[in-house]
């Protein structure tokens, strides 16, 4: 498949100009399959709803509740060895940009990293994110333009939604680095919005090619991203990363289509809709309360695609 070896075409830090996969036609070709499988190594529970932190939790570190543990992307342990190599049949997924960030990241994904990037899904951590008929959390958004203004979340969700004419919108926080995000989910759930608008704030990478390749799917794998997108350590890093983003989702969406803003560099909304390492929530305009929200992803696809619909099911 050729998935295992290839010269960066573009290189860290460097203006995109080109699509966001590495082979973007092979993406393509195997979406079905990765949805398929990926959806099928995701499903956390028997049933198909979306699923709560502590079903996640319980799959996520099986032992913590007395299940065995096996060594495979996805799960973790607290005596597990760190994770640096994959395969899957011929997919490779290599940490490749671990490895070249060196100590302590040259380790691969260990426990420790778990807890660090994913701690909403680490054993007894109570949630605290906002919940269906809260009023939504206000916070500062930034332009993707670096001299463009500063506004807030709601601020610019009322604009987008009085522009279409709606009654609700769509909180999208997305962070493309997500294996699944950029092979399907985004697209799946965009097909269920209905006419509704969607603000996308980018916010902390998902899985950051230097500190956290947690799938391995960044550096090889049919989902190797054309640049290497590594951990934001300043706004410019963060543009860079969310002006890629918003022209892949324009690929579907059509071009001019996506409105996006992006979180500030202390990670304040993320915090807040606990929305690591994607997330999005649906919020009634006229009350500002939110209606419809998605759990942690990207666990129980069916179910998340199952609550976005019902819940723009009758339009703007």
């Amino acid at each position: 498949m050729g998935c295992c070896a290839s010269k960066e075409a573009v290189q860290v830090g460097e203006e995109p100009n080109g699509p966001l996969f590495a082979w973007p036609k092979l993406a393509s070709v195997m979406k079905g399959k990765l949805r398929s499988d990926m959806n099928k190594s995701m499903q956390v529970t028997k049933h198909e709803n979306d699923c709560s932190y502590k079903e996640v939790q319980d799959f996520m570190v099986p032992s913590s509740v007395g299940n065995k543990f096996t060594d495979a992307p996805g799960t973790f342990d607290p005596n597990m060895k760190g994770r640096i190599r994959d395969t899957n049949g011929p997919v490779v997924m290599h940490r490749l940009g671990m490895v070249a960030a060196g100590a302590p990241h040259s380790d691969g994904i260990t426990f420790a990293k778990f807890e660090e990037h994913r701690g909403y899904a680490v054993p007894g951590y109570e949630e605290k994110a906002p919940q269906i008929g809260d009023v939504a959390p206000d916070g500062k958004i930034l332009s993707l333009d670096a001299d463009g203004p500063e506004s807030t979340l709601l601020t610019e969700a009322k604009k987008l939604a009085e522009a279409a004419g709606s009654k609700r919108v769509i909180l999208a926080f997305t962070a493309v680095t997500c294996p699944f995000y950029r092979a399907y989910a985004a697209q799946d759930l965009y097909k269920m919005y209905n006419g509704v608008p969607v603000l996308h704030i980018y916010q902390r990478e998902a899985e950051p090619a230097d500190v956290f390749d947690a799938g391995g799917m960044h550096c090889t794998s049919p989902l190797k991203m054309r640049r290497r997108v590594l951990w934001h350590k300043t706004e410019a890093d963060r543009r860079l990363v969310a002006k890629e983003t918003k022209k892949f989702l324009e690929t579907f969406m059509g071009k001019g289509n996506c409105t996006m803003w992006m979180d500030t560099m202390d990670d304040e909304l993320e915090a807040t809709y606990e929305s690591r390492p994607w997330r999005q929530y649906v919020i009634e305009v006229e009350s500002g309360k939110i209606i419809e929200r998605l759990g942690l992803a990207p666990f129980n696809m069916k179910g998340k695609v199952a609550a976005m619909k019902a819940a723009c099911a009758d339009g703007p």
